[in-house]
């Protein structure tokens, strides 16, 4: 009798084995996890079964399936639990699993790398392959090929190894994302999984991450989000004891730290910090949902959204890029009454072509009053030599200089940003957002926006990775209007007039 009863638990573990090798969702009953202590209830955590709330359940029915899955979250939602669930499914039942787990720190690479084993040593024996080694803090190592490794993200994390599936925790935090999206992009192309899980940075806006949660499903990449109240047991209640508890260490305000761990919509998660944002939000999502595609492009740096009007006037304004591999050199033009844009130089062309553009494209406008920034790299001046460029060519006189001798001192001439000069022009184009008082079409100016924030001493400047050639050619554009003088327009040329 005992004999035929160890059998049937033999058989019966060999079924369940067999179910868990199909299912992940059912291997999850079977996956207990180790929880800390909460702070002041020594006796709380320990060892747990893993709980499987529904947003936990319906994203594990489709991880097995998904290639590309990026998961936008809130703090403490069980993300992390079952994704480490999930790499020691496939390790268990995928022989040869080839894992990378990135981190953005060395140390929150090994955390990670610790639950997947965590969770490894506490499965029943049946549906445990043994481990080949004892695991490090670095990886671990099947009998039946799988391996699982950890690391921080760096510049060159990734390379040289094509995984199976590669999952990049805080995502939107990791130092080198794009490098690193790169460098793993192989898998992808293989037949891989590829799998961002994140809170939101809200000090960068203009993230590869955030990117691709904004573009999907037409990327490819299926999203999730979750929100802070899909956790059970949170309510309005909770929130409020948890923003009146945030700590000093946590190095932000309470405002801004709730919106970054305990974000309750996509739209805010992905919206910029009302706590950091130097433009009004609202009055930027506007901008962007008014932006449109330019109706024609002139040879990859010019981009016309409206053709000039007989009589009508505009202003332009001018940053140059000068060395650096994320500037771009950017010059807009608007009408001076409706501050509509008409029209944008953006690349990075030479000095002798961004002037040439200039050029031509503010005469087509109707002779067009503008300001170009003469700052520069020191000892280069680049805006500076753009402007002298612009003179030699006759324009001069449509241009704003800071200094009256303009003509004899090159030291007189174009746009200066100094610490006198920076808030002013920003301080005016805020307003003018906030009022509404302008339109830029270009999608791009709307995001540089958005990214442009003010950090923890209150000096305003671009997010973390973000741009700002737009605001800074915009801030001057705007600028122009005290000082523009227009002569008699001329009738229209016809340089562009046939693309138009």
């Amino acid at each position: 009798m005992a004999t035929q009863t160890v059998a049937a638990e033999a058989s019966q573990a060999q079924l369940e084995r067999a179910i868990c090798e199909r299912s992940f969702v059912r291997f999850l009953r079977h996956v207990r996890i180790q929880e800390p202590p909460s702070p002041g209830d020594p006796d709380s955590g320990g060892v747990i079964p893993f709980q499987l709330w529904p947003h936990l359940v319906e994203l594990a029915e489709i991880l097995p399936t998904t290639p590309l899955l990026a998961l936008l979250k809130a703090r403490q939602d069980g993300a992390t639990w079952l994704i480490a669930a999930y790499l020691d499914w496939l390790a268990n039942y995928r022989p040869g699993t080839d894992g990378l787990l990135l981190s953005k720190t060395e140390t929150d690479a090994e955390s990670f790398l610790g639950k997947v084993v965590t969770v490894h040593r506490l499965l029943p024996p049946h549906l445990a392959v043994p481990f080949a080694k004892s695991p490090t803090t670095e990886t671990m190592v099947l009998r039946n090929g799988s391996k699982m490794t950890d690391m921080a993200s760096t510049e060159n994390a990734g390379r040289s190894r094509t995984f199976s599936v590669v999952v990049q925790d805080e995502a939107d935090f990791h130092p080198y994302l794009d490098e690193n999206y790169t460098a793993v992009k192989p898998t992808i192309d293989a037949g891989g999984q590829l799998i961002q899980i994140s809170t939101v940075n809200k000090k960068r806006m203009d993230s590869l991450f955030k990117g691709i949660i904004r573009e999907s499903p037409e990327n490819g990449w299926v999203k999730r989000f979750w929100g802070w109240r899909l956790r059970p047991g949170r309510d309005e209640a909770w929130y409020s004891r948890t923003r009146a508890s945030v700590p000093a260490s946590a190095g932000m305000s309470p405002e801004l730290y709730m919106e970054q761990e305990y974000p309750d919509s996509e739209a805010e998660s992905l919206a910029p910090s009302r706590a950091l944002a130097y433009f009004d939000p609202d009055s930027v999502m506007i901008i962007l949902k008014k932006s449109i595609e330019p109706e024609y492009r002139l040879g990859g740096l010019v981009r016309i959204w409206r053709p000039p009007v007989v009589g009508d006037r505009y202003i332009g304004g001018g940053d140059v890029c000068w060395g650096h591999a994320s500037a771009y050199s950017c010059f807009p033009i608007a009408d001076w009454q409706t501050g509509i844009q008409m029209a944008e130089i953006y690349g990075r062309p030479d000095h002798d072509e961004y002037a040439q553009a200039i050029a031509d494209l503010t005469t087509e406008y109707n002779k067009a009053y503008f300001g170009i920034e003469a700052n520069g790299e020191s000892g280069e001046r680049s805006g500076l030599n753009v402007i002298n460029k612009l003179i030699a060519l006759g324009l001069g006189n449509r241009m704003y200089h800071h200094g009256a001798n303009w003509r004899d001192n090159p030291a007189h001439r174009g746009c200066l940003t100094t610490g006198a000069t920076r808030p002013v022009i920003l301080g005016e184009l805020e307003e003018a957002v906030r009022l509404r008082q302008i339109l830029p079409l270009c999608r791009d100016c709307g995001g540089e926006m958005l990214s442009f924030i003010r950090d923890e001493k209150g000096h305003a400047g671009p997010a973390v990775g973000a741009k700002s050639d737009h605001v800074m050619a915009w801030a001057w554009l705007w600028a122009m209007r005290h000082h523009a003088r227009f002569s008699v327009a001329s009738s229209r040329s016809t340089t562009y007039q046939g693309q138009m």
